[in-house]
């Protein structure tokens, strides 16, 4: 459980400062960091889920 709450702090801490930096309108900015949080998480969670599987 500590391992998913250090990836999710860290995909919260890149969703924040991708959506500060870029470029539009405050809702686009907004909307564009939790896109970038969604993002990161599924893709982590996928990689989790595939490398479970792998023989150690």
């Amino acid at each position: 459980m500590r391992h998913f709450l250090v990836m999710a702090l860290l995909a919260a801490f890149i969703g924040v400062v991708f959506g500060a930096v870029s470029y539009g309108t405050r809702g686009e900015r907004v909307r564009y960091g939790v896109r970038v949080f969604v993002e990161f998480m599924g893709v982590g969670l996928a990689l989790a889920w595939l490398l479970y599987w792998l023989p150690p």
